[in-house]
């Protein structure tokens, strides 16, 4: 039996031999088929305006998604993936934002988890400075029931850009992409005690029987990065990029590589306990101005 190759996350400083994370300082986006235009993967991923990117000061630091429980109105909220190091800022289309308040789950420990990978409840939300103003949120899936093997997920992310011959290629720019995958597994394929809290797909080569036109994989820097469905109702964020199994040791993000990305329904009461409801800041501030201007009243008569 061979036994897969792995590193653990980087954003921890972590270093073992078995796990290879999504997230290190710096940017680019999705590994591809080698027979499809790139351009066809930046036209894909601009159809996701709600996916942004993280850094501190300038370093990137992975990819977000602003989401809201109705997927409707402004949001300040950003999901993803709990082992990027700690960022301060966010940038959604063209403005950059501050990250006022980063959120891993409580369960999360980098410290922990299957062979000390602490991808197992591999979750964040980030707290922006303002709401984001002029691009609508996506609201997260709530059934983790529907999370099957043969559902088809979009992955959009700025990670490094390469082929499936080449894999991820260094000192690519920060563009995002978007591809195409079939959930394969849910858990993982991981050596020894799997992270429930996961599902993979693998990076099918062009000619296989489950390709699919944009095939490709999230890699470096796609951390945190959604993998996206749609049961009926449009797209609803179901997975945040965690990590990558490099099966044939050719490097990351070649044919064959898997991926695993958190199963996002499994955190919908904590996730909807920690941000508002749409709109609830704008009540609560309503209802202030409402209260001072009855208070002021009430003093001049």
């Amino acid at each position: 039996m061979t036994m897969k190759k792995w590193k653990t996350p980087l954003a921890q400083g972590i270093l073992a031999v078995t796990f290879v994370s999504l997230w290190a300082p710096s940017t680019e986006g999705i590994v591809r088929r080698d027979d499809v235009d790139d351009q066809d993967y930046i036209d894909f991923g601009a159809q996701f305006p709600s996916v942004g990117e993280f850094a501190t000061n300038g370093s990137i630091r992975g990819s977000g998604v602003l989401i809201s429980e109705a997927g409707a109105g402004e949001s300040r909220w950003v999901l993803t993936a709990a082992h990027l190091a700690t960022p301060n800022e966010f940038t959604i289309g063209d403005t950059l934002y501050a990250v006022s308040e980063f959120i891993r789950h409580p369960d999360w420990d980098a410290d922990g988890g299957p062979l000390d990978t602490g991808v197992e409840d591999d979750i964040a939300l980030a707290r922006l400075d303002t709401v984001v103003s002029g691009v609508t949120p996506l609201p997260w899936h709530d059934n983790d029931g529907d999370l099957l093997p043969g559902v088809e997920v979009d992955s959009v992310g700025f990670g490094r850009t390469g082929t499936g011959l080449t894999g991820e290629q260094s000192g690519t720019s920060g563009t995002k992409r978007a591809a195409q995958n079939t959930i394969e597994t849910l858990g993982t394929t991981a050596p020894l005690t799997p992270p429930e809290s996961a599902f993979e797909y693998v990076f099918n080569e062009p000619g296989s029987a489950d390709v699919r036109d944009l095939e490709g994989m999230g890699v470096l820097y796609d951390s945190g990065g959604p993998a996206l469905a749609d049961f009926g109702d449009g797209p609803v964020v179901v997975g945040i990029h965690s990590y990558v199994i490099d099966q044939d040791d050719q490097g990351r993000g070649t044919y064959g590589d898997v991926m695993g990305s958190t199963r996002v329904p499994l955190y919908d009461d904590w996730i909807a306990s920690t941000i508002p409801e749409p709109g609830t800041w704008g009540l609560l501030s309503g209802f202030a101005v409402f209260a001072a201007v009855a208070v002021w009243r009430r003093r001049r008569s």
